[in-house]
């Protein structure tokens, strides 16, 4: 936790330019559009209830996980939910339903149906608490995959195509038993060879042998806390390498992965610097965070010192949550934005180009809007379909005992959206976005994706020991869309990696880059989803996909789902 000195100094900083920007005019105007969001979740028959189990002892993972995948695993296309809990002990095998993970076919009628069982996604038989969930298909059958993260072993559900998963970590040699608190994975084809590689970060060295009795906060009762990151140990990373054979080979020291210590949160990837390499961004916990340059063929140095990302301009090392790396301002080179705690105000870094980030934070009104909140999963996503990125948060503090040391903080928040006014700044909308969304909860991941296939974004959200919630706008949008879904040839079948440019007709650039990481522990849509504001039509489509193919589609129709095959040369 930070020193009261460090808060009051914060603080005032914030005071000040909160002054500042009232006397600039620096503050954008409020949107007179109306965006309302409803939690159709219990008419949609999305039930889940994650249980956390929290104990009197404070283990860290109990207030952690919290994971949710958007994934179309049976290619029906409309995308499916899968929700990961909590578990009763890491030590001993799951049994208790109350426990179990829970996996919802999307019927495409708005509603969902709860295959779990069928599917063979409970998690009954298996040790470990759950963390997160990465969801990709990494040996290019056609059906999507999931990796799930544990405190304990990790698990790779394999789809078999037929409706039904099985756990094949172990043949797959991706269990990672050394170190047993593992937070988040992502799917990423590290050197472009066409399979779906996997990297995994490591929160800190935790172990029931050592750390069991560790107590943190006060001494009285209900004043037990979660331990900081402080006290415990970094760990670095790790990279599996796809040998596209239905295995992987741990490569993290010939990666160069090892060499880096951190307590890792929160992985976004992207190709920063448009060299045809996907980057990985990880936060880290009160550490330096790190930008893994892919310096080619799945080999990284992390430059996030040189880059200006391993902290915010203050140098301060904050409690680096969910992250997302996208261009939020259309100049085509991919920023970065992540949540922390309340008095350290979320952090947006833009790209300036030639490998050097810029703190945006405060000039883009972020700081003053953020200061006084908490943050898990986050994502860009255009929510209003203006042609412009919008950053959702999931809102909650780590400790579930705040008030009672902090009486001014809150454990419990709502959900936190943040319009693009294009300008380079963002607005707060969630206080009136209605009553749905003023939902206060202990959320954690969130998965994104076009549910009913209207053109417009929903938003799943997992929070702990509380049900799920399902954003949807209502009324839709008043704006047109377009939904791209890759299909890899050479490259990756997901098209992982794949870098999009859309040009408008009256000129507007657009920049996505497919990917299902974002946030912290959960994963979203492969499909690409572009806002066209009142565009009917598009001027150009450009591809880049991981092979070095370049493919240009032109004369394409808005408020539609486009599939695109890459061309085999």
């Amino acid at each position: 936790m930070k020193s009261s000195h460090t808060r009051i100094v914060r603080t005032f900083a914030i005071f000040a330019l909160f002054t500042l920007a009232h006397a600039s005019g620096g503050v954008p105007a409020q949107s007179s559009v109306p965006i309302v969001f409803e939690n159709v979740a219990p008419s949609a028959g999305v039930n889940f209830k994650q249980i956390n189990y929290a104990t009197e002892m404070k283990y860290p993972f109990e207030t952690l996980g919290g994971a949710v995948a958007a994934v179309d695993y049976n290619n029906d296309g409309f995308v499916d939910l899968f929700f990961v809990n909590g578990a009763p002990s890491p030590e001993h095998i799951r049994k208790d339903p109350a426990s179990f993970n829970r996996f919802y076919k999307n019927n495409g009628n708005g509603t969902f149906t709860d295959v779990t069982e069928a599917a063979g996604l409970t998690g009954r038989g298996i040790k470990g608490y759950p963390q997160g969930v990465a969801a990709g298909d990494y040996d290019n059958d056609g059906f999507a995959d999931l990796y799930i993260t544990n405190f304990g072993d990790n698990v790779l559900y394999h789809n078999n195509g037929d409706g039904t998963f099985t756990d094949v970590a172990a043949r797959a040699g991706v269990v990672m038993s050394r170190h047993p608190f593992k937070a988040s994975a992502c799917w990423v084809d590290a050197d472009n060879d066409g399979y779906l590689d996997l990297f995994v970060t490591h929160y800190f060295q935790w172990t029931f042998k050592d750390n069991a009795d560790d107590y943190c906060g006060q001494k009285k009762p209900g004043y037990r806390a979660y331990c900081t990151p402080d006290v415990f140990k970094p760990l670095p990373n790790v990279l599996f390498h796809n040998n596209g054979n239905g295995t992987f080979k741990d490569v993290s020291e010939a990666a160069g992965l090892n060499q880096y210590l951190g307590k890792g949160m929160g992985v976004a990837i992207s190709d920063y610097d448009n060299d045809g390499w996907m980057d990985i961004f990880v936060t880290n916990d009160k550490m330096p965070n790190f930008l893994y340059h892919n310096e080619g063929h799945g080999v990284f140095k992390d430059v996030a010192l040189r880059a200006g990302v391993c902290a915010n301009e203050s140098a301060t090392m904050v409690s680096g949550m969910g992250c997302d790396f996208n261009d939020f301002n259309n100049d085509g080179l991919p920023d970065i934005f992540y949540a922390d705690l309340v008095g350290e105000g979320f952090t947006l870094f833009t790209n300036l180009g030639k490998g050097i980030f810029n703190d945006d934070t405060f000039p883009s009104g972020m700081g003053l809007l953020s200061a006084e909140h908490s943050g898990w999963s986050v994502k860009f996503c255009d929510l209003d379909n203006d042609g412009w990125k919008d950053i959702f948060v999931a809102g909650s503090h780590v400790m579930d005992n705040i008030e009672l040391v902090r009486p001014e903080e809150r454990y419990r928040e709502p959900c936190f959206f943040y319009r693009n006014t294009g300008n380079g700044k963002f607005e707060d909308l969630g206080r009136r976005a209605g009553p749905d969304f003023q939902i206060a909860g202990a959320n954690r991941g969130i998965a994104v994706a076009d549910f009913d296939n209207d053109g417009s974004l929903e938003v799943a959200v997992c929070r702990l020991n509380d049900a799920a919630l399902l954003f949807k706008r209502k009324g839709g949008t008043e704006n047109h869309w377009l939904l791209l879904q890759l299909r890899g040839t050479r490259s990756n079948r997901d098209g992982i990696g794949a870098r999009i440019e859309l040009t408008s007709k009256l000129g507007l650039k657009q920049y996505q880059l497919v990917s299902t990481a974002n946030g912290i522990y959960s994963a979203g849509d492969r499909r690409v989803h572009f806002g066209l504001g009142k565009e009917t039509s598009i001027k150009s489509l450009e591809i880049r996909w991981p092979s070095g193919i370049r493919q240009t589609l032109t004369g394409i129709k808005a408020d539609q789902i486009l599939k695109i095959d890459e061309p085999e040369k």
